[in-house]
């Protein structure tokens, strides 16, 4: 009986070579060009009860890191053979991709023969690939939230009003963070409903003493298709990222580092490509769609402000369909 192979790989040329090579070995293959998609097709294999018996699977991805996608399948997937493959490998490489459980590891360049002996060796998974797990009750609509970016006088006191902030919005605000540029602060607002929010900034925060402007970016849940909201929530699983009940957000003693906030504009079509990849970068803290002058904001950490922007530079800024980044970082407060 013919075996079914998940390939999944970024260059076309070797998804074409290794379908084909495979092809003339007896094999079936399913080419996906990155995680996110290969992580959507074997949720559809598992839903319809499709055969599926090997993973294939390269190191660098362009959305999800391969060894991080090795993590999740298995995490997932414990029964699924995964074989890991690398243009960049070393011994270090190698001895992660053992750790987190790869059934076999090869170098590139390797010829379709090397391939098809270590998928003749290992045992197809064939049959059920997923095991059973606990069903988490569904938990109730998640609060309403927006970010709210305040621009003050150029005469106002800082601190001050940035005390006023926290004593006056406490039963509202998860965080207010003072940034670098041309506003001034960022408040995280979380309330009952959107109409909650909408009149705490209206109402309150625009004629709030020393503020000189306000812009509110409400936080929405990105439409996606098909099945991609729920493989989200299984990588956070799977990645030891799932929130408690009452955090809406990311974990704090991440941002002992330099912080920033990073705002996109972005082409709203390709939302569902560049969403994913904003998502699970590591340097990520949280990453929410929105709808006002920026399309997502995020949360990143790095070691210094340097990282992130490098981050930004060369990670961000060259995916397709984003047209406008902004960075700003946040700083200390001193008392004074």
């Amino acid at each position: 009986m013919e075996k079914t192979v998940l390939l999944i790989d970024d260059e076309a040329s070797i998804r074409r070579t290794v379908a084909t090579g495979l092809m003339q070995r007896g094999y079936h293959t399913e080419p996906c060009e990155n995680g996110m998609k290969a992580l959507q097709k074997l949720d559809t294999i598992m839903k319809k009860g499709l055969p599926l018996d090997y993973v294939i699977s390269d190191i660098r991805l362009p959305d999800i890191d391969g060894l991080k996608l090795l993590k999740i399948i298995k995490f997932h997937y414990p029964k699924l053979p995964v074989i890991v493959i690398t243009g960049y490998g070393s011994e270090a490489v190698a001895w992660e991709a053992k750790d987190l459980k790869a059934d076999a590891y090869l170098e590139k360049p390797f010829s379709m023969d090397d391939l098809a002996r270590i998928l003749d060796e290992l045992a197809p998974a064939g049959g059920q690939i997923a095991e059973a797990t606990d069903k988490t009750p569904e938990k109730g609509a998640a609060p309403a939230a927006g970010y709210v970016l305040v621009k003050l006088d150029t005469l106002a006191d800082t601190v001050h009003v940035y005390r006023q902030f926290l004593l006056s919005f406490q039963n509202n605000l998860l965080y207010c963070d003072p940034i670098r540029g041309e506003h001034d602060f960022v408040l995280l607002l979380q309330g009952k409903s959107n109409e909650e929010i909408n009149a705490i900034v209206d109402k309150e925060i625009k004629d709030f003493p020393g503020v000189a402007n306000v812009s509110l970016l409400m936080v929405e849940t990105p439409i996606f298709a098909d099945n991609l909201v729920a493989i989200m929530g299984s990588v956070d699983k799977a990645l030891g990222r799932v929130r408690e009940d009452d955090e809406a957000y990311g974990d704090q003693t991440a941002r002992v580092r330099s912080s920033s906030y990073v705002m996109f504009q972005i082409e709203k079509e390709r939302l569902e490509e560049i969403y994913p990849v904003l998502y699970f970068n590591d340097q990520v803290v949280y990453c929410d769609y929105t709808r006002g002058d920026y399309d997502i904001v995020a949360l990143m950490k790095g070691t210094s402000f340097s990282d992130i922007e490098n981050t930004i530079r060369n990670k961000f800024k060259p995916i397709e369909g984003i047209l406008k980044v902004k960075e700003w970082p946040i700083i200390t407060l001193f008392e004074q």
